[in-house]
């Protein structure tokens, strides 16, 4: 019999091709929005994180000053004189190994030997390099969690030693980049007190970051090719004077684990000056162990983290004036620096 209301539809509900494309494209949107954001906040916490540990290292520089009434020596510390093995260079040791007592790195202070240099001389004839000094080699070779920045993220330049995200500063390399009495709170030099920082501790620079450099050989003794990426690399000159002609030939090479030792206190590792701005363009520039041109370096969006001497810390934009970027590396320079300008 006749259905009298007619004819059975057999039409599914679905959706047409049409209507799943614009999904798509709608959840396509929503996620590119959304990755963005994610990645912000992600950024946030690693900043946040890197400033944290500058500020642990701000705590440790002011109990290590109230035991020894002055900060610790920014490069060299051969107190005990010089072994005939070695030089006065290998006694180099950073303020990040001076400072491990009070950065709850006991372990690693009892491991350490500061009556014996970071290398000796090679033993077979016309070899270059130093071989590590076999007393501290165990603790050399520690990796410290608090030295790194999350945001940088690469692979430690060196196996077999401990790298470093964070340098101290020298001062405005001025001088051509030498740290022999350099005009900054770390130097080649006596240590500093307090009182010699006459521009005022909260006006001074202390430490900011640095990246790591490339995993692999430790240089390139050509200037061709370039290192990829150049902010990673070191240009290398076979002597002082620096210049910034020199400087940009790359004459001697570069070299390549910048940031690779957390205790070694030269250029190439744990010092650092105010010569370039925050993020240069171009690349750093040394003298293997001294001098220097080396800037503070980060991944943090648009500057880096700087630690001062009275222990805050402040975001130091890569647009800061380099005046004013010079004058707060400087203890004694005279300068009014106003917390406005950066």
């Amino acid at each position: 019999m006749p259905n009298p209301a007619g004819p059975t539809s057999t039409r599914r509900a679905g959706f047409t091709l049409i209507e799943l494309l614009v999904v798509i494209a709608i959840i396509a949107v929503l996620i590119a929005l959304l990755l963005p954001a994610v990645q912000a906040v992600r950024e946030a916490a690693r900043r946040a994180q890197c400033t944290n540990n500058l500020k642990q290292l701000g705590l440790a520089l002011h109990n290590y000053e109230t035991s020894w009434t002055s900060f610790p020596v920014g490069f060299l510390f051969a107190y005990r004189g010089v072994l005939p093995t070695s030089s006065p260079m290998q006694y180099r040791w950073s303020v990040l190994a001076q400072m491990t007592p009070y950065l709850e790195q006991v372990t690693i202070y009892n491991a350490l030997n500061f009556n014996f240099p970071l290398a000796h001389k090679p033993t077979a004839s016309g070899a270059l390099f130093w071989p590590y000094f076999p007393a501290n080699t165990t603790a050399m070779a520690t990796q410290v969690e608090m030295f790194l920045c999350p945001s940088d993220g690469a692979s430690p330049p060196a196996q077999d030693s401990g790298p470093t995200n964070y340098a101290f500063c020298a001062g405005s390399g001025l001088n051509g980049g030498d740290a022999t009495n350099a005009d900054g709170a770390f130097i080649l030099g006596p240590s500093i007190r307090i009182a010699a920082i006459t521009d005022g501790t909260s006006q001074t620079a202390a430490a900011a970051e640095q990246l790591l450099g490339i995993a692999g050989p430790y240089s390139q003794p050509s200037p061709t090719p370039i290192p990829s990426p150049l902010n990673r690399a070191m240009a290398r000159l076979a002597a002082a004077p620096l210049t910034d002609a020199g400087c940009a030939s790359a004459s001697d090479g570069w070299l390549l684990n910048r940031g690779a030792s957390w205790w070694d206190g030269n250029y190439q590792n744990a010092l650092y000056n105010h010569y370039l701005p925050p993020n240069a363009p171009r690349p750093d520039c040394i003298v293997y162990h001294n001098p220097g041109w080396k800037a503070a370096r980060s991944l943090h969006p648009g500057g880096v983290n700087l630690l001062f001497c009275d222990g805050h810390v402040a975001f130091m934009k890569d647009s800061v004036n380099l005046l004013t970027w010079r004058a707060v590396s400087t203890r004694a320079g005279g300068e009014t620096v106003s917390g406005d300008a950066y």
